[in-house]
Order: structure tokens, then sequence, then C-alpha cells
């Protein structure tokens, strides 16, 4: 994949997540980094872990990875830290940018996440321009996977 291809290719982004409202605020906040950024976006939801670990198997099975996992932590059928552990344990997938986007404020459930294998925490804030701020720094690491991906081939 060329320099260009690369650019061109729009980020793709898996948002687990079980409270539609959330992921409505969320994709809201993408709406607007996209048109800062100037740069497609595509998103697909699931609401829990188990749904994710089975989609995210499938698209690397299609060679369709997103290039980046927003999770959140408390949801029903598997939650974020067991969903984390499962998906480090894949020598394919270990290496996937997964940005948790959580309620809790708790630093040892933030240290639990980070030690399964989070690449970062936000903890879900109150106001659209902080949410924005984390949707463009989600994209920002998305937009890395994809480069260093092209640059291996």
């Amino acid at each position: 994949m060329s320099a260009a291809e690369t650019k061109e290719r729009a980020c793709r982004i898996l948002i687990i997540e079980d409270d539609q409202d959330d992921v409505f605020l969320f994709k809201r906040a993408l709406e607007g980094a996209r048109l800062i950024l100037n740069r497609e976006i595509e998103c697909d939801q699931v609401d829990n872990g188990l749904d994710a670990i089975l989609l995210v198997s499938r698209q690397d099975v299609m060679d369709k990875l997103p290039d980046v996992l927003v999770l959140d932590l408390n949801m029903p059928r598997l939650d974020g830290i067991k969903f984390l552990r499962s998906l480090r344990r894949s020598l394919h997938l270990k290496d996937l940018p997964v940005f948790v986007l959580t309620t809790s404020t708790a630093t040892a459930i933030h240290e639990e996440a980070m030690r399964a294998g989070a690449d970062k925490i936000f903890v879900k804030p109150d106001n659209a321009d902080a949410l924005l701020g984390i949707a463009l720094e989600i994209v920002a690491g998305g937009a890395k996977r994809h480069v260093r991906e092209a640059q291996t081939f």
C-alpha cells in the first residue's frame, strides 16, 4: 500500500459499548473529528465484549480489522477487562490499539485495564468539547496504526 493510499483510507473504529446514549455522543464527537481532520471515519458498534471478540476475529480473517477499538469496561456477557485479556492473547490482535472510555475514576480499575492491555484510559467527560478532544486523539491513534501497517508491506 502506498503512502497516498494509506492517507486516503478511512479510519476504521470499532466501538464496544452497551449504552446507546454514550454511543450516540461518541459518534457525534467522531463526526466533529472528521470535519476537523478532513478524514473519513467508519464506525462499527457492538454492545458487549463477546460479540466484539467474534467480530474482530472475523474481520482479522477477512483482513478488515479496525484501526482502533474504543472499549467500555462495564458491559454484559464479557466485560472490558476480560475482553482485553482475550484480545491480547491472540498473536494477530495483540497490537490492535484499544482505548478505554469509562465512567470509572478508580485508579485500581484503570491500572487493571492497563495491565490487561489497554493503550490508554479516558474517563467519559461531561462536555462535548472534552469528548471531541478524546475522539481526535483516538483517530490519531488509528492513523498511526495503519501507517505502520503500510510500512511493513
